[in-house]
């Protein structure tokens, strides 16, 4: 089973965007792989949004049966 999701948000108070993107894959009962991107980005100056931080995670989990 495998769900993707993603959301954009802005902050009026700090002037930032913020991107979050999420595959999630059970590729086994109670086993699961995430992969996840996120950044935020600066949007004070004009033009495009300058970088400010940025994030790519692997996790996996691994269901162990005695």
């Amino acid at each position: 089973m495998m769900f993707v999701s993603a959301f954009v948000q802005f902050n009026s108070s700090t002037n930032t965007m913020s991107t979050n993107a999420r595959l999630r894959w059970e590729y086994r009962p109670g086993s699961e792989l995430f992969i996840v991107y996120t950044d935020e980005r600066d949007t004070t100056a004009p033009g495009y949004p300058s970088l400010k931080n940025r994030a790519f995670v692997v996790k996996v989990n691994r269901l162990l049966r005695f």
